[in-house]
């Protein structure tokens, strides 16, 4: 199977400048990717695109539905390398309009359901997914700081979440849905072993947790896409983020 991995340099939908970089990450995880002896091998089968529009967010995320909808077309598993939360929209938008039976694993420190910004920001993605009915079924994994706001419209929609991994309700998704998408905001893991991100927060889940999580979704055979964002390599201590991240990727594609 052929990967396309999709870098999108954008971090403007984070408002606060000072907690910026993410633009930085896809280049940071590409060039961490390369030092891993196992990834030789692989790179025969690796893609790589880079998304051009920068400057405008209504076409960005065009851009990035478009090329990840082109991918998805040819059978090919994709990933996207972000970039803040934002970018993920047009990456979810291309999995649900070239998928059926849809469900979506969310990692992530937040619920990311503020109220609605047009387009869509890091702040408010997984409103905007929910509003347009993108999958049947949600679980957010890793969520330790949200608003009374958030939870409430998470409930109401039926979305469950937790800061804790839960193999119960991962496997009830499963069963239930034919095609997932992994989501993987670097912020779901604890700060200790992934500082580089604008928004760390603390008693986060492990990287052994995660890795043997999407192993347990790998085998399923249903993951068709996911995404990785929010690393910010001016954040980073020693690149260990970005080389995290990497790490990530390549189990899930090796």
């Amino acid at each position: 199977m052929t990967i396309s991995i999709i870098k999108i340099p954008f971090d403007k939908c984070i408002v606060e400048k000072d907690r910026r970089g993410a633009a930085l990450a896809p280049d940071a995880i590409q060039n961490e990717l390369n030092n891993f002896f196992q990834f030789e091998k692989l790179k025969k089968n690796v893609k790589f695109h880079t998304v051009k529009e920068l400057s405008d967010f209504e076409k960005m995320h065009k851009e990035v539905e478009t090329t990840a909808a082109g991918e998805y077309k040819k059978g090919n598993l994709v990933v996207g390398l972000g970039g803040d939360h934002s970018v993920s929209y047009g990456l979810m938008k291309a999995f649900a309009k070239t998928h059926k039976s849809c469900g979506l694993i969310y990692l992530d420190a937040h619920l990311d359901c503020q109220d609605d910004f047009l387009p869509p920001t890091h702040e408010d993605i997984l409103r905007a997914v929910v509003k347009e009915k993108l999958f049947s079924e949600i679980i957010i994994i890793g969520a330790r700081n949200f608003t009374e706001k958030e939870k409430n419209f998470a409930d109401k929609n039926k979305i469950q979440f937790g800061k804790e991994i839960d193999y119960k309700k991962i496997m009830s998704l499963c069963e239930k849905c034919e095609n997932i998408y992994v989501s993987l905001d670097i912020d779901a893991i604890d700060p200790a072993f992934a500082p580089g991100t604008g928004w760390p927060e603390p008693l986060g889940i492990f990287p052994q947790q995660l890795v043997t999580l999407l192993e347990f979704l790998k085998a399923t055979l249903k993951v068709r896409g996911l995404d990785i964002v929010e690393v910010s390599p001016p954040k980073d201590v020693n690149n260990i983020t970005s080389r995290l991240a990497a790490r990530v990727l390549l189990e899930l594609i090796k």
